[in-house]
């Protein structure tokens, strides 16, 4: 038992490390890095390419990394984005975190190549033994980790808590204008701590390598485990989170003596438990009402309106003027003779690929409804995706039901499932929802998508066709015509909800919850049906997904590619339906293109491209696609007449003597024929 616990303790000292950078760069910034694992890849690959491919010494590549290219990368990263994230909306910080997440990963394979390098060695080369404790022998890498947590971890407390810097960096935090008056520089401030965090994130990067191998799945894997002890810190206590973490570690250890040979609990508690402990620890907190309900963003009295807040104000003005409508039948003309023309123009392969992106905009509608609708940052809507995939292909393969029953079913049980998860998330604030429903995600990948009554040993379950009324969709020209259909009956229902009473209840819910309590609103209630809705929205997407595939594959909704999801359905507008479908449509022809046309090695810029998309939501909360429709508002506004003032008799003034006029009588106002201003 003594050999577990040296063992779950080493484990637990790497994730300590990653979440002291998580937990350093938020003291100084109130963001959650979600790019944490990317920034751990892109460092750890950089040292395996001066150690391995350069040759250079372990000390050398390792001073390289850590105080040259780790900190130039913080410094890059917070002069192009992270410095503007501090006075950000929540959603916006993790869009933005997600997409640099999704860029950094994918642009490290993209630098160094996507060769997969299983066993690279740590900082000590080949582990050695350095002493013997209770007859379990430890090695050199072993105690190199334990001690480097450990150091690290009293440093970080000693600045941030009996240092000036520390106390100038917690005041950054809570007021930048007043930092400021006292002649310090708070963005310099914060941009120090980014540096040092990137560097700390690194070095948790370097220590995890020779145990997930240089994956850039297998680091967002082990970054997110670490998330637990910064839940445990309540996202700002250094102790606790390094505590914490090393519980986590030692508890996914010492369990292994009592797992049986094989079975579930074999192959999946051990990896699911860091995920466990996250939801139980803020289901925990919640309960004892230790502040993670509330983590909205605070703005300094005297600040000013940004160029985001300005650029968003004119978007949704000129999306709601009344002028200039017509554009709407423009698009309604395109959309048609799309779906007319596609099958017809295209060869059978690319309408193959467009099909497939109609099933991924139907899946994306489900934003619509978390994101856009109810305000949460909903990161596990591809895991309901995958739940619809696997139960249609349960009920129809195994079963033998037909296909179409079994496509409403699998999304009835994915909004099952969305109410489940909706009970625990939608309590908490936004940040604390969103590690909630990331945490569901990879308990998911851990504990039910490996079953292998869905996985079959990681072939999949193979799913037929639909049949509606006799036709069979088995043609990719059918099929798309099914999955255009699909898509176009759940847009219409979700633009005759938005327009709804029901449907203005829930914008004033998102718009203010105190002032939808005050008129007696269910705002818990309405929150959770609008995310089990989303989630049912999902699982039909994942049906739909299946069906064409002719295949339900677990481990193609994993919850790494779900954050590509999220980041590119924020960068198209999470509330726009257009939004969706275009993010649907990139997902699945983007990466053809590239296949087909591109060389080989730059087979990962599309997610690159996605990530980076995600990014400027910063600049353009709105989103993509709000803001092209609104730039065709303001040409179908130039085109449209002008209004033609109706005149307004002015009073006459009667003599000071004499009578008074008698006034001219006033028209009658006739209703409007178009419903808008005239």
């Amino acid at each position: 038992m003594f050999s577990y616990l040296v063992a779950g303790l080493v484990t637990g000292a790497i994730y300590a490390i990653s979440s002291l950078g998580l937990v350093l760069t938020y003291n100084a910034s109130r963001v959650f890095n979600f790019a944490q694992g990317g920034m751990a890849f892109f460092i750890a690959y950089c040292f395996y390419w001066l150690r391995t491919e350069q040759g250079l010494p372990v000390v050398l590549a390792l001073a390289i990394s850590l105080l040259v290219i780790a900190p130039a990368l913080g410094l890059l990263l917070w002069a192009a984005l992270l410095g503007r994230l501090s006075s950000a909306t929540p959603m916006v910080r993790m869009a933005a975190t997600i997409g640099l997440a999704v860029a950094l990963a994918s642009g490290t394979t993209l630098i160094f190549g996507n060769k997969q390098v299983l066993q690279p060695k740590g900082i000590v080369g080949t582990a050695e033994r350095a002493f013997t404790l209770g007859g379990v022998a430890v090695s050199n890498e072993q105690l190199t980790i334990l001690g480097a947590a450990a150091l690290l971890s009293l440093l970080a407390y000693l600045v941030l808590k009996r240092t000036t810097a520390g106390l100038i960096t917690r005041g950054t935090v809570d007021s930048p204008l007043m930092t400021s008056l006292t002649g310090t520089n708070a963005n310099m401030v914060v941009a120090g701590t980014w540096m040092v965090g990137v560097a700390v994130a690194g070095l948790a990067g370097i220590m995890i390598t020779p145990q997930v191998g240089l994956n850039a799945g297998g680091y967002s894997t082990a970054v997110a485990a670490s998330f637990a002890g910064v839940v445990i810190g309540r996202l700002t206590n250094l102790w606790w989170a390094f505590f914490g973490s090393l519980f986590v570690g030692v508890a996914q250890s010492v369990v292994i003596p009592w797992l049986p040979d094989d079975g579930f609990l074999a192959t999946s508690l051990r990896p699911s438990l860091p995920f466990a402990i996250m939801v139980l620890a803020i289901v925990v907190q919640a309960v004892i009402r230790r502040g993670v309900s509330d983590d909205t963003q605070t703005r300094e009295v005297a600040s000013l309106t940004s160029t985001a807040d300005r650029n968003q104000a004119r978007v949704l003005a000129l999306l709601r003027s009344q002028r200039g409508r017509w554009d709407r039948w423009v698009g309604f003309a395109v959309l048609a003779v799309v779906v007319s023309v596609v099958p017809s123009v295209f060869s059978d392969y690319w309408v193959g690929v467009i099909t497939l992106g109609v099933c991924y905009a139907v899946a994306l509608l489900s934003f619509r409804l978390v994101t856009g609708e109810a305000g949460i940052i909903g990161l596990c809507q591809i895991t309901f995706v995958g739940i619809g995939a696997v139960a249609t292909a349960q009920l129809a393969t195994v079963h033998g039901l037909p296909v179409v029953p079994s496509m409403l079913i699998g999304a009835v049980i994915s909004l099952v499932c969305g109410a489940v998860v909706g009970v625990v998330a939608l309590p908490l604030g936004q940040l604390y929802a969103a590690i909630v429903t990331f945490a569901f995600a990879l308990l998911a990948d851990q504990a039910i998508f490996t079953r292998e009554a869905f996985s079959q040993y990681d072939s999949g379950v193979s799913l037929a066709r639909p049949v509606i009324g006799g036709r069979l969709f088995d043609t990719n020209a059918g099929y798309f015509q099914f999955a255009m259909a699909v898509f176009l009956l759940l847009a219409a229902g979700l633009w005759l909800l938005r327009r709804s009473n029901l449907g203005l209840k829930f914008a004033t819910i998102r718009a203010s919850r105190n002032r939808a309590s005050t008129l007696g609103l269910p705002i818990y209630r309405s929150r959770i049906a609008l995310f089990a809705l989303g989630a049912a929205v999902a699982g039909l997407g994942g049906a739909l997904l299946g069906s064409f595939q002719l295949i339900a594959f677990p481990g193609a909704y994993n919850a790494t590619i779900g954050l590509t999801w999220f980041a590119l359905a924020m960068a198209q507008g999470s509330w726009s339906m257009g939004g969706a479908a275009a993010a649907g449509v990139s997902l699945a022809v983007a990466p053809a293109l590239f296949t087909t046309y591109v060389p080989t090695r730059l087979g990962d810029l599309p997610a690159v491209l996605f990530g980076l998309m995600a990014i400027q939501v910063v600049a353009n909360p709105i989103g993509i696609n709000p803001q092209l429709r609104s730039a065709f508002r303001a040409l179908a506004i130039k085109l449209s007449p002008a209004p033609t003032p109706t005149p307004t008799p002015s009073p006459t003034l009667p003599a000071a003597d004499g009578p008074a006029p008698a006034m001219a009588p006033v028209p009658s106002e006739q209703p409007s024929t178009s419903g808008g201003a005239q």
